[in-house]
């Protein structure tokens, strides 16, 4: 006796203590359950590309003050009006008081300048034209600003100025030649549409700058007060607007909200539907709601084991996580159908007298169960192991991937397809056994029929076993075309990576007749970041162009001053018709030389030419640099050991640029910084004695090259899949069969099944994020669960003594019906992601009910083709008993 063998003849002999046993561990192991935490970010930044190695340097060591923070853009608008008139102003500094005044947000606002608009610089100007006047005392409202008049005293000023004054304010300090301190500030903080020297605008942005505990990088969270404070100050904004046009508020803090907003409340729309077609679908199959009930305990037990597992160890529960809990229903409901429907069959079959023995016959009702169960998971047992086995390793096959999180999805799947088996296997055939006895001593016939095995859904099935008959080469030959034409089309498929694919739009029509506890909230972003980044440049898409090694060199800055225009020129950089967009160190030099005479001159003297352009002393200029312009020089200038060794270029990009683009016109830049020349074109020549090295980084930069990362790797880890998949499947095969070739063509059809959800994908436009990475993988680990189940089924009835074609009758009839009604489940479950309020969710559970639908065509009909080839070439001759003509019973 095998040790399959002897583990059924315990489950089924010693229920109870089976029962008992796994409810105690499922006690021990569900208690982390409660310590999983809600996650909405998601790292995809541990890959070896030099943008993300260079981000990671600009962020380590170009900040001012060493203080790490991230900001919060505020668009007032007013459409019909001017935000530069004295009251439009005035409002503005009375929105940044009452920002400043809220504790949540305050606790988190920087020291220096926390809130920063155009108010405050038209503010200042006017009270530098009063001349200097005391501060009062500075407030938590209102905090002390080295070198800048308090917000009250702002006010105040503004307040008593008349308008015309503050008109003519305005107009010097927007003017083109302005000599105003603050007037590229200024105009930074007006639309790309004005027109500078304008005296009106419509729209206008105030900017808060929180703390934070870390470097903001791109896909790094924020911690929950900075998230809170974003939070309350766009609440303060909407309410301070009542009555006039709404302000539009963006930050990375407000996209953490709305996206946990998000998964709470489409999950609280979506899980009772997904429920009841689980429900509904069970209900179909088992039509019995004895079984029905059971089957649901194994759900929700299998579930409280893997989040139990993800709270031991510390595993947050994100967006992509939101894949975890679906697939596991539909592992779940695949593994208990195929134990319930073998046991159906077996009680089938000793009711009408087949493979019975008298002892058993005679022994009275719950003999009769426990005895059915005992034979049920020994024919139905390996293909559990094996099905576990194969997709709990295909899933880790996602240990190759440099993504971090998808590595955790990996291991989470794994742990939770282990603990499916852990359920289905022990703890709901001893429940059923139990069940089924008590109610059989009670009268209760518990003796079923398997779903699928008569009337039309019968002859439906048996399809693919009539066709594998008739012209398995014609089928083949079929899905090899299909295949082939689909994996030209699969291999066009983008990659997309950034914060805004799981921003949610305003909630659909149908979500207004949901009930008042479930009912969505209010989603603003995705009108608000369209806003901010059509009309104003947000800090969040800038691009860096790290230039490394001899900065001091004489030809330094020449090569950054061609640069930089070359930059200003390239695909999505923000332009003004006013210069002065693009920051380099000679830009923030000169802006220092122009209030700062000492520096001035130094710049002069390190003009050795008369370009205007520094050429000699370097290293001390940028000495004298940092002296006089100290965070300006931490923000574009870098130095080690006492030497200069890094400078950088900040480039502004449109908020709605095409990241492909943006990244090839500033690598060109970059490469034109290294060879002396800088074209957009890239086609300069290396220049003598070049000693630098460029690299374009930033965010935009950063999401193209992950968004790259995850196509290649994906694909990599789908061969890595497949070759593990092949290798076990033909080891075990050759083990349990006798045939390695039978292991190695039961993968064939997932192939083709991944090859085709591929192809829909490029039809249907859907590119590889972070969350739709995980299609290959789920399509494999669902697909070989299908495929190994027929092809067990197969060698079993082989094994019984069947001729190949009423084996392959049997095992479609059979095992098709739990199959279909697993995928029909599995579908449902994933499908309903498609009304999901993220847009990603949305088009990963469409495409992976595509895919579902996929693996069940290709396991039921385009399989047993294969395995009627392999039966007719491959195998050795079937030994032919008496009943080898029967079939699966249809009554």
């Amino acid at each position: 006796m095998g040790v399959i063998d002897r583990a059924a003849s315990v489950v089924a002999h010693r229920s109870r203590y089976v029962v008992a046993a796994m409810l105690l561990l499922t006690l021990a192991v569900g208690a982390g359950a409660g310590m999983v935490e809600q996650s909405s970010t998601m790292n995809a930044l541990a890959t070896d590309s030099p943008a993300i190695e260079k981000n990671e340097y600009v962020d380590a060591n170009f900040s001012a003050r060493g203080e790490n923070t991230t900001t919060t853009l505020i668009a007032v608008r007013t459409p019909d009006g001017n935000v530069l008139s004295k009251d439009e102003l005035v409002r503005s500094l009375e929105l940044q008081r009452a920002l400043r005044a809220n504790a949540t947000l305050n606790a988190t606002l920087v020291d220096e300048r926390p809130t920063t608009g155009i108010a405050n610089l038209v503010a200042r100007s006017v009270l530098a034209a009063e001349g200097p006047v005391a501060d009062g005392h500075a407030g938590a409202a209102d905090r002390a600003e080295t070198g800048a008049p308090s917000l009250d005293r702002q006010i105040a000023a503004l307040d008593a100025a008349n308008a015309s004054a503050v008109r003519r304010t305005v107009d010097r300090l927007l003017a083109p030649d302005s000599d105003l301190p603050g007037s590229r500030a200024a105009t930074r903080l007006l639309p790309r549409s004005y027109e500078p020297g304008s005296p009106t605008a419509n729209a206008t942005l105030v900017v808060l700058t929180q703390r934070t505990e870390q470097p903001v990088r791109v896909g790094a969270a924020l911690s929950q007060r900075v998230v809170d404070g974003q939070v309350a100050a766009r609440a303060i904004a909407t309410d301070r607007a009542a009555g006039s046009t709404e302000p539009l508020a963006f930050g990375r803090g407000l996209l953490t909200q709305q996206q946990n907003q998000a998964i709470g409340d489409s999950l609280g729309l979506l899980g009772p539907v997904a429920l009841l077609f689980v429900l509904a679908a069970l209900s179909v199959a088992y039509r019995d709601p004895v079984d029905v009930v059971l089957g649901l305990v194994g759900v929700v037990l299998v579930l409280v084991w893997t989040f139990g597992a993800m709270g031991w160890a510390g595993i947050e529960f994100n967006q992509m996580m939101i894949a975890v809990p679906l697939l596991l229903i539909g592992l779940a409901v695949d593994y208990a159908l195929h134990v319930v429907m073998r046991y159906r069959e077996e009680r089938a079959e000793r009711a009408a007298g087949r493979e019975a023995n008298a002892a058993d016959s005679d022994a009275g009702g719950p003999a009769v169960v426990r005895a059915a169960m005992t034979r049920s998971l020994a024919g139905v047992g390996g293909a559990l192991v094996l099905v576990t086995l194969t997709t709990a390793v295909g899933f880790l096959a996602n240990l190759t991937s440099p993504v971090p999180d998808i590595r955790t999805f990996g291991v989470v799947t794994a742990v939770g397809i282990v603990s499916t088996l852990a359920v289905f296997g022990l703890l709901l055939p001893a429940l059923k056994v139990e069940t089924d006895a008590a109610l059989e001593k009670r009268g209760v016939d518990r003796a079923l029929r398997p779903f699928g095995t008569g009337g039309y859904l019968g002859r439906a099935l048996s399809g693919g076993a009539t066709l594998a008959k008739r012209a398995p080469l014609l089928v083949l030959v079929v899905a090899l075309v299909a295949s082939a034409a689909t994996a030209a089309g699969a291999a066009e498929i983008d990659g997309e990576y950034s914060p805004e694919t799981f921003m949610a739009d305003d909630p659909p029509g149908w979500t207004e007749a949901a009930p008042a506890a479930v009912e969505p909230g209010e989603y603003y972003l995705v009108d608000s970041r369209e806003y901010v980044y059509a009309h104003f440049q947000s800090p969040d898409k800038q691009v860096s162009i790290l230039v490394e090694g001899d900065v001091t060199a004489p030809d330094t800055l020449e090569r950054v001053a061609d640069a930089r225009a070359a930059a200003a020129n390239a695909s999505g950089a923000f332009t003004r018709s006013s210069d002065g967009t693009v920051a380099t160190p000679l830009t923030a030099m000169r802006a220092t030389a122009a209030r700062n005479e000492s520096f001035n001159a130094t710049l002069a003297a390190a003009d050795a030419n008369g370009d205007g352009v520094p050429d000699r002393d370097l290293a001390a200029l940028y000495d004298a640099f940092d002296a006089a312009a100290p965070d300006a020089a931490d923000r574009l200038l870098h130095s080690a050991d006492g030497e200069y060794v890094a400078l950088r270029l900040r480039v502004p990009i449109v908020g709605t640029a095409d990241h492909d683009a943006v990244r090839d016109d500033l690598s060109a830049v970059a490469t034109g910084i290294e060879r002396g020349e800088t074209s957009t074109a890239g086609t300069a020549e290396p220049g003598e004695n070049s000693t630098l090295t460029a690299t374009a980084t930033g965010g935009p930069v950063v999401q193209t090259a992950v968004a790259d990362s995850l196509v290649s790797t994906i694909f990599e880890s789908l061969a890595v899949t497949l070759a593990v998949l092949v290798v076990l499947l033909a080891v075990a095969f050759r083990i349990r069969e006798g045939s390695a070739a039978l292991g190695a063509l039961t993968v064939v059809p997932v192939l083709f099944a991944v090859s085709w959800l591929l192809w829909t994908m490029t039809a249907l436009d859907i590119p590889f994020t972070l969350v739709s990475a995980l299609v290959g993988s789920i399509s494999l680990g669902l697909g070989v669960d299908y495929a190994i189940h027929v092809t067990e089924r197969f060698g079993h009835e082989l094994d019984a003594g069947r001729t190949p074609e009423v084996a392959l009758e049997r095992t479609v009839v059979g095992t098709g019906g739990a199959l279909l009604s697993s995928a029909v489940t599995t579908a449902a479950g994933f499908g309903v992601l498609a009304f999901s309020l993220l847009p990603a969710l949305a088009q990963f559970g469409l495409v992976l009910a595509v895919g579902i639908g996929y693996a069940f065509v290709a396991s039921v009909f385009v399989l047993p083709s294969l395995l009627a080839l392999w039966a007719r070439y491959g195998s050795p001759a079937p030994t032919v008993t008496g009943d080898a003509n029967a079939v699966a019973s249809d009554d």
